[in-house]
């Protein structure tokens, strides 16, 4: 006998005994697990759990989302990094000189920065975790102004060291909001296009701010360094503004969607499994962060891949400058340096938006591509090679920062529980911050023009980085083929899929939620 509906008998199939099964779970939602469900978004869900949107719907909610976010969201990451690495422009224009430092006291500036970052992490993800992000974003915006405002009175080296200082406090929410907010607002497939977007704006700022900065050698009156800040803290304080005013916190407080398409927003983001916004922490979602595989292999890549990053983002226009370079002339020539890593992101962008599955990718691809450059630039020291050969090759070395939106978007797509993800981005951020810290102490000034033994050190930790990037990928197969094996693929059984959105919606973490499964 057929499975399949009899027309003349009425008897139904096995598949509409399988869709009443999923209705009476949404119902069961609705009446008898309310109190389980801690997630803010809920009231606009309830009761419409088991409704579907149409693609249109989702086309024009996205694209309302896009225009209204990525502008801003770019202009905000790009002036978080402008802000920090222009110390390797005001180098370029005495400020060594201006305030009295030597080459020592130059790497104890240039890490500073990282002790304050390192200090106010684990509070700042506790601040992200209980209060709308878009205003924590705002509020931090506005202390760069402040701090950028601050470093025209710069006298000495004392006064550098609190501005520093408190600059790496201010900026230690904003990785962790940009995480979170993206989360918010976009599905899993949609999130990696979007973290690449607005993080390619640190190299696109940084292009723009180094034509300013080259513009301004020449500038009257006050030191050229400090007509750098100036313009810096204007921008910071613009953006601090906009983002109170234009960025709604969550789908229910967006005034530029109407009633059905904060709903579909809503739903859209419930498919994560990973909930959308709850405040309540849950300590025994700590646990499940300590035991959990996936927090070391994240802990470790970001350790090694932020150790270059610390070193080279204040000590790149130097290295260069030992290219036989003048110091205007230095600044220009840097500018491909942000072409390799915004660049290189859009190429991902662009080919993610054709095949998926390509963040595992992305944290060994630009390793690599690193590697070959910095070992072009190793084995000519001193060889009489090609000046600009060496420069494209040097060049080449800033492809590693492609690699941080993809480990950024790890963190928050590999980890459900608000309190388990919360707690995952502060350690993580922790080993950003402690690498960054390690980083500029590799450059010793013995060691200077050249900084080869630096140079040395940093090559070691790109082969590294691919080393954690091929054993992370190959534990998410594995994991996701065994809950394959052991639960059920929710790709093809909507009851599965709708039990794991639903334990999102409980706040459960993703070793709770045998539904869930990883992207890679």
């Amino acid at each position: 006998m057929s499975v399949e509906k009899s027309a003349s008998s009425g008897t139904p199939s096995i598949e509409d005994d399988k869709k009443q099964k999923v209705v009476c779970d949404v119902n069961s939602v609705n009446s008898q697990d309310d109190t389980e469900i801690r997630d803010k978004a809920y009231a606009i869900l309830k009761g419409h759990l088991g409704e579907a949107i149409t693609p249109e719907e989702n086309r024009r909610v996205v694209r309302k989302l896009d225009w209204r976010f990525l502008p801003l969201l770019t202009l905000v990451y790009g002036i978080n990094y402008v802000d920090k690495a222009a110390l390797s422009w005001a180098v370029m224009y005495n400020l060594k000189k201006d305030i009295g430092i030597d080459g020592a006291q130059y790497s104890w500036v240039s890490s500073i920065f990282y002790f304050g970052y390192l200090g106010a992490e684990y509070p700042a993800n506790l601040l992200v975790h209980k209060f709308p992000v878009s205003k924590i974003i705002s509020a931090v915006c506005l202390s760069w102004a402040i701090l950028m405002f601050g470093h025209i009175g710069l006298k000495n080296y004392a006064g550098i060291l609190v501005i520093r200082f408190l600059l790496g406090v201010s900026e230690a929410p904003i990785s962790a909001a940009c995480i979170t907010y993206i989360g918010n607002w976009y599905t899993k497939e949609e999130q990696p296009f979007r973290f690449l977007c607005f993080s390619s704006g640190q190299g696109g700022m940084y292009i723009i701010f180094s034509l300013i900065a080259y513009g301004m050698g020449d500038a009257k009156g006050l030191a050229p360094w400090k007509y750098i800040y100036l313009l810096l803290g204007l921008c910071s304080f613009i953006l601090a503004i906009a983002f109170y005013y234009l960025m709604p916190a969550l789908p229910t407080d967006a005034k530029f969607l109407n009633e059905r398409e904060k709903l579909v927003a809503t739903k859209r983001v419930a498919g994560n499994m990973t909930g959308i916004k709850t405040v309540q922490w849950q300590n025994y979602q700590v646990w499940h962060a300590i035991k959990d595989p996936k927090t070391y292999f994240l802990i470790l890549y970001m350790f090694f891949s932020m150790i270059p990053n610390g070193g080279l983002t204040n000590f790149n226009t130097l290295v260069l400058k030992s290219f036989d370079f003048g110091s205007r002339e230095t600044v220009l020539v840097n500018l491909p340096w942000s072409f390799f890593s915004a660049g290189q992101m859009w190429v991902w962008a662009f080919f993610g938006m054709k095949y998926k599955n390509l963040r595992v990718l992305g944290l060994i691809i630009p390793m690599i591509i690193a590697i070959i450059g910095l070992s072009i630039v190793y084995a000519t020291e001193g060889g009489g090679a090609n000046k600009w050969g060496r420069v494209f090759a040097y060049w080449m070395i800033n492809s590693c920062s492609a690699a941080f939106p993809f480990i950024m978007n790890l963190t928050g797509q590999l980890i459900a529980g608000h309190t388990k993800q919360s707690f995952t981005n502060s350690v993580v951020l922790i080993a950003f911050a402690v690498g960054n810290i390690v980083g500029p102490f590799c450059f010793n000034s013995n060691d200077a023009p050249r900084y080869s033994k630096a140079l040395a050190t940093i090559l070691g930790t790109f082969a590294a980085c691919v080393a954690i990037g091929v054993g992370l990928g190959i534990y998410l197969l594995w994991e996701n083929k065994k809950r394959d094996k052991l639960y059920g693929n929710p790709k093809t059984d909507e009851e599965i899929k709708l039990e794991g959105i639903i334990n999102g919606l409980k706040d459960k973490t993703d070793l709770e939620n045998k539904q869930f499964r990883f992207c890679y």
